[in-house]
């Protein structure tokens, strides 16, 4: 039988895990939006990362940050990649 201290101590370790993982997946997700922003640059110029921005904070997954990657590659100017982002990224994803 555990005690109400082991129980509460229990519940504290659980939530700071909660609370580390929820941090280290923040931190990797605006590492990716940086590294898209610094791809935009090099292939569009120095306004390219302005441009893009707004809409890249508002991708909120990993999976919709490394769709907008892919584009960059494909995509002919900065304009043409935002547009794409804002028509093609589900709702979910922003």
């Amino acid at each position: 039988m555990t005690t109400l201290i082991e129980r509460a101590r229990k519940w504290g370790e659980e939530r700071d895990q909660r609370w580390l993982e929820r941090g280290i997946r923040r931190g990797r997700l605006e590492g990716e939006r940086k590294l898209v922003l610094r791809m935009a640059t090099r292939r569009f110029g120095p306004g390219a990362a302005d441009d893009l921005a707004p809409e890249l904070a508002g991708v909120s997954d990993s999976d919709g940050v490394a769709a907008i990657a892919a584009k960059v590659f494909e995509c002919k100017t900065v304009d043409e990649l935002i547009e794409w982002a804002r028509r093609s990224l589900p709702e979910a994803a922003r």
